[in-house]
């Protein structure tokens, strides 16, 4: 008889967590990586503009005296490109990276799809919500033409109604939204109105009833940055909204558009060089002497 052996119940998350504890640490790997360029802690600080502290740190592992998993990640990133490294692997070595890594997996496997069967029934929810609307604009256009006008004022009941055209989409032209339409750059929400359907005139209605509304819109504001170094740069709009976030290459530009005030977090800033509304901002009194990071709002 042969013997069962037991299955294999390992939880992918910890697997991925016992391998990464068998690599050497990103703190060793970056300091094997200087030594072996005869680099010295002052070397890479004129180099890549961190603070000696942060160099000890990285090379110590001690990640909890380093800013937040963002700027950790641009600090290994920038110092790994100096000592020649393959920058992934250490970046996919940083605590909680692998974790993080297999829990989207997952996530993305268990994601339903929808079935095209879906999709047809929802085309034709759509073809019969717009074709029930039209005999409802048709009902009450018959509706008033036969309704009685007063003695001296009857005239032709076509006159009286207004003509309301209706197109009603095929099942395959239908489309299909999420709800999470995105407004053209540089255009407020507010400004979009929706085209208004014409309406038979009503009598009893004052004429100050029936003036539209004015609509205030809030003229949309740019921003320019320019980096010399590479930097990396958040920007959110005036509804919290994250209109940017990413890391710059050197020598890049990054321009901007939306509704002020503008809040700002800037990597690197004494390197950046900032423009609102085509005007120049001193970022000098906003920079993080410890971090060389700058966070401001701009009104």
């Amino acid at each position: 008889m042969m013997e069962q052996l037991p299955e294999n119940n390992i939880d992918p998350v910890e697997a991925a967590v016992q391998d990464d504890a068998t690599m050497p640490s990103v703190g060793f790997q970056l300091r094997a990586g200087r030594e072996r360029l005869g680099m010295s802690i002052e070397d890479v600080v004129a180099k890549i503009k961190l603070a000696p502290r942060q160099i000890v740190a990285l090379e110590a592992d001690d990640f909890q005296a380093l800013p937040e998993t963002t700027f950790l990640r641009g600090f290994v990133r920038s110092y790994a490109k100096l000592l020649q490294m393959e920058v992934q692997p250490l970046l996919d070595a940083l605590p909680g990276a692998q974790v993080a890594k297999v829990i989207v997996d997952m996530q993305m496997v268990e994601a339903p799809f929808p079935s095209e069967k879906t999709v047809r029934r929802q085309n034709v929810n759509l073809l019969i919500a717009a074709f029930i609307v039209a005999l409802l604009i048709a009902g009450f256009a018959a509706w008033q033409a036969k309704a009685p006008h007063p003695a001296g004022q009857a005239t032709d009941a076509a006159s009286d109604v207004a003509i309301v055209e209706t197109s009603l989409p095929l099942p395959e032209q239908a489309e299909i939204l999420d709800g999470s339409g995105v407004v053209e750059a540089g255009v407020p929400e507010s400004a979009v109105v929706a085209p208004a359907v014409q309406a038979a005139p009503a009598a009893s209605v004052p004429a100050a009833a029936s003036a539209p509304a004015a609509v205030v819109v809030k003229p949309a504001a740019a921003l320019r940055l320019v980096f010399d170094k590479e930097s990396w740069a958040e920007i959110k709009d005036q509804s919290g909204k994250t209109l940017i976030r990413q890391v710059n290459p050197a020598g890049s530009e990054l321009r901007v558009e939306g509704v002020a005030p503008f809040t700002l977090v800037i990597g690197h800033a004494a390197t950046v060089h900032l423009y609102y509304r085509e005007k120049p901002v001193d970022l000098t009194s906003y920079i993080n002497a410890t971090s060389d990071v700058a966070r401001m709002t701009l009104e």
